[in-house]
């Protein structure tokens, strides 16, 4: 009888670590770097993988908490990533870096809306790899939040 009381929480434990934001089983990313507003460039596409910054991403990944309150973000991504994984289906998120060190994931598939705040360290270490690129920026500016329950 003792041992029935542990289903529940092992129940749990293994539906929280089947629905959760890790990727470490993912063999590269693909970034797809947005063109900035009102730019009339292409945007810029490359794979990343252990040997190029795999690591940087799948950190920032599975770092990152998700906000309690619902939160969709209404500022333009700085990149599309999707995480090609060894044996699910891939992870696809929109991603955000400010100058000022702030970091957001949203997640569009398999797991939709749901926003996630990386934490100070990955933000840093996203802005450095940024900061190596010719022709991408981080964002400038705060990100904008849409107003949920507000009547237009």
């Amino acid at each position: 009888m003792g041992k029935m009381k542990w289903i529940p929480i092992l129940v749990l434990l293994f539906c929280a670590a089947c629905s959760s934001n890790n990727v470490e089983e993912a063999e590269n990313v693909r970034l797809e770097y947005w063109a900035k507003e009102g730019s009339e460039e292409m945007p810029v596409e490359e794979y990343a993988d252990e040997t190029n910054g795999l690591a940087v991403f799948r950190d920032v990944v599975n770092q990152a908490e998700e906000l309690e309150k619902e939160a969709v973000i209404v500022t333009r991504p700085l990149l599309t990533l999707e995480f090609m994984m060894k044996s699910e289906e891939n992870r696809k998120y929109h991603l955000w870096v400010t100058e000022a060190g702030e970091g957001y994931l949203q997640s569009l598939h398999p797991h939709k809306s749901v926003t996630l705040r990386m934490d100070l360290d990955s933000a840093e270490e996203l802005k450095d790899f940024i900061a190596a690129k010719e022709d991408v920026e981080v964002l400038k500016g705060d990100i904008e939040f849409e107003q949920l329950g507000q009547n237009n």
